[in-house]
């Protein structure tokens, strides 16, 4: 009887173990999950917290808008990009703009839709971007489109010149609304990207003003 009790046992405490190890083991992968979950939106959650100071990564004529960067050097920055380029200081983007006849176009960059303007024409110069391609925080992508505000500033640089924008406005348009490509007599810059974030249902349109 004794020794039937000591293998009782044994086996109780084997099962036991196993038990430990595979709740260890499920509440580990659960975490897992739930971070891979979480992490695209750290940034939002990181932006909301922090408020990080404006990016400029290339001389721009704002720099000596910005108390805490009017002082440095313009060595502290890169000279003027040659090639065409995005640059949203508030939410550190800074990709390149291409061209495509469709969105294809947009797996390489911000998208300079086809027939429309451009900053040395005046008009409606229009660009479309991916809302999520890497994983954030990305330069490349308009992730933190939507915290863009009325007088935030956009840059961008079109054949080796600098041409600054103030956001105006937004809008929330279905994928069908494709008057916002018309073109227009004031020059302004209309961007646009997915909305809500991971879906394509609708746009998030962004309207600004050409100031210098």
């Amino acid at each position: 009887m004794t020794e039937t009790r000591s293998e009782d046992h044994t086996g109780e405490t084997r099962g036991g173990r196993k038990r430990i190890v595979l709740l260890a083991v499920s509440i580990g992968l659960l975490l897992i999950g739930a971070a891979l979950i979480a992490y695209p939106f750290l940034p939002r959650i990181k932006y909301a917290l922090l408020k990080p100071e404006p990016q400029f990564p290339y001389q721009s004529r704002l720099i000596d808008e910005n108390p805490e960067l009017a002082s440095l050097p313009e060595t502290a920055f890169k000279p003027v990009p040659e090639d065409n380029r995005l640059v949203i200081p508030k939410i550190g983007v800074d990709v390149a703009i291409v061209e495509g006849a469709d969105q294809n176009a947009l797996n390489r960059g911000i998208w300079h839709i086809p027939d429309t303007s451009n900053p040395t024409l005046g008009g409606n110069t229009v660009l479309s971007g991916h809302r999520f391609q890497y994983l954030p925080p990305s330069s490349q992508t308009l992730y933190l489109l939507d915290k863009l505000e009325t007088h935030d500033d956009i840059i961008i640089y079109w054949e080796g010149k600098e041409y600054d924008y103030k956001v105006t406005g937004r809008d929330i348009i279905l994928p069908t609304q494709v008057e916002i490509l018309e073109n227009t007599s004031n020059a302004q810059l209309t961007l646009f990207t997915c909305t809500p974030l991971f879906t394509t249902s609708k746009r998030l349109v962004i309207f600004s003003e050409q100031v210098s």
